[in-house]
């Protein structure tokens, strides 16, 4: 079920002069539920979130304000307002007041980074989580495409300003949207179109042109940004389009030299991955958030994952797991705190290892269906007896990386179980057109669903307990 987003204005007093703007905002899910802010950048507004706010809102309270100056927020005269990121981030802050978010995560893209990171660095204990989507935060992860706004800090001439006009042009706005993208079909026109009729407005050039000059002190910023990471080791996600020509990759890595533990995800994108990749984007940053922020899971509602915690009668299924594993998993035990559930559980896996579907295609259509629910546990487990079992490394690989199969019998398993997944159990014919033709016939289409529902326990159960991943099921 889908979170209706809406779209409201507020009436937000400014730090920085004392007068009344009026923000615009959209916001969907909850309002009891964890919060997750979402700050845009250049040259666009909230509307670039308007699909991954779907995706999160059925977890998850989502708000994505338009920052002043930008989507249909106000845009005061940039000699009275003064458009800096200092101040950008002032009125962000008395934002997050006026709309009631105490804590959240925060979503960082482009512009959305150096208001965020100065959010984050005034207010540490608000940020449960941080999440840089093509946001930068350190010098390598600037590409030479910034040399001419480098020229413009050097020497902020008349003549280094103008030159900068052409980044406010439609053309670039839309080679910002394609520019690494290998189907440019996939890109909403509406989205550079909307851009681009906001940096048309009247005034708006001289508003974009200061943020250009004033992005320099966000580069000064940098080490004191980087000692804030160190200070409070927020969780971190790098999702980043790693074909952006503005942002790139280093950027993402460089978050680890200051938090080890930072994830970094690639997606195959540019600037704007969320226009080409959304559903890729968006299952990276719910498991994320699903470890992160989802905080009566884990330990909260199971203490620690261990024989001790297993009720007498479910012993036998652990020595079960641990004959046909080596060891206990740590779902084993999470499951085995219902030991009717456990058992069933097991009697499952069985009864599928009996069905006519063969334990090779048996593990895809596991292991694809726990990708599809976001659950990085069975992906690693899956991903493993698949290997044992005999299926290559690059089966293995594409298994936990949930991508195409090379093979085509395979293929049509992960395509089938996604689908169930995907639909609610509502596939279509053409999908099930699809099955059939590689060589699958009803018994084996029943045995996929079987595989898939029984995902469902294991996927709910794992995100539930929170289990980290085994090292028997790590990649080898």
């Amino acid at each position: 079920m889908s979170a209706q987003t809406t779209h409201r204005h507020i009436a937000v007093t400014d730090p920085g002069t004392g007068s009344v703007l009026n923000l615009f905002y959209r916001e969907a899910g909850p309002r009891h539920a964890p919060a997750v802010l979402l700050l845009h950048g250049f040259p666009t507004s909230s509307h670039q979130y308007r699909g991954l706010i779907e995706r999160l809102a059925t977890k998850y309270r989502v708000i994505a304000p338009d920052l002043p100056g930008f989507g249909f927020s106000d845009a005061p005269d940039a000699n009275s307002f003064g458009y800096t990121f200092d101040h950008l981030a002032q009125v962000m802050g008395a934002f997050t007041d006026a709309v009631g978010l105490e804590r959240y995560a925060l979503y960082l893209f482009d512009y959305g980074a150096p208001v965020g990171f100065r959010l984050a660095a005034a207010h540490p204990a608000r940020v449960t989580a941080l999440i840089s989507q093509n946001g930068n935060a350190y010098e390598e992860g600037l590409s030479d495409g910034w040399n001419p706004i480098r020229a413009y800090w050097q020497d902020p001439s008349d003549a280094n300003r103008s030159e900068l006009r052409s980044f406010l042009q439609s053309g670039t706005t839309q080679f910002q949207y394609t520019h690494g993208e290998a189907d440019v079909s996939l890109i909403a026109p509406e989205s550079f179109t909307l851009d681009q009729h906001f940096l048309d407005r009247p005034g708006n050039d001289d508003i974009q042109l200061d943020l250009f000059r004033d992005y320099q002190s966000n580069v000064a910023a940098y080490p004191a940004f980087h000692a804030y990471l160190r200070a409070n080791r927020p969780a971190l996600l790098a999702v980043w389009g790693k074909n952006d020509p503005f942002f790139v990759p280093a950027g993402a890595e460089a978050f680890r030299r200051d938090l080890p533990d930072a994830e970094v995800h690639f997606v195959d994108a540019g600037h704007f991955p969320l226009e080409t990749h959304l559903d890729e984007v968006a299952t990276v940053v719910r498991a994320f958030l699903a470890r992160t922020i989802d905080t009566e899971h884990g330990a909260a509602l199971f203490g620690p994952l261990d024989a001790a915690s297993v009720p007498p009668e479910g012993h036998a299924h652990l020595d079960t797991m641990r004959q046909f594993f080596g060891f206990v998993p740590a779902l084993g035990y999470a499951l085995a705190a219902d030991p009717a559930v456990a058992g069933a559980y097991l009697g499952w896996l069985q009864a599928l290892g009996n069905s006519s579907l063969e334990p090779v295609a048996q593990q895809v259509a596991m292991a694809s269906a726990s990708h599809a629910n976001a659950a990085p546990y069975g992906v690693a487990v899956h991903a493993t007896l698949a290997g044992a079992l005999g299926a290559s490394a690059s089966v293995q690989q594409a298994l936990r990386k949930g991508t195409a199969l090379d093979e085509p019998k395979l293929e049509a398993v992960r395509r089938f179980a996604t689908a169930v997944v995907a639909k609610r159990t509502q596939v279509s014919d053409a999908d099930i057109a699809e099955v059939k033709a590689a060589g699958f016939d009803r018994g084996a289409i029943v045995a996929i669903v079987m595989a898939v529902a029984g995902k469902t326990l294991a996927n709910t159960v794992a995100h539930l307990s929170q289990v980290d991943i085994d090292a028997g099921f790590q990649p080898k």
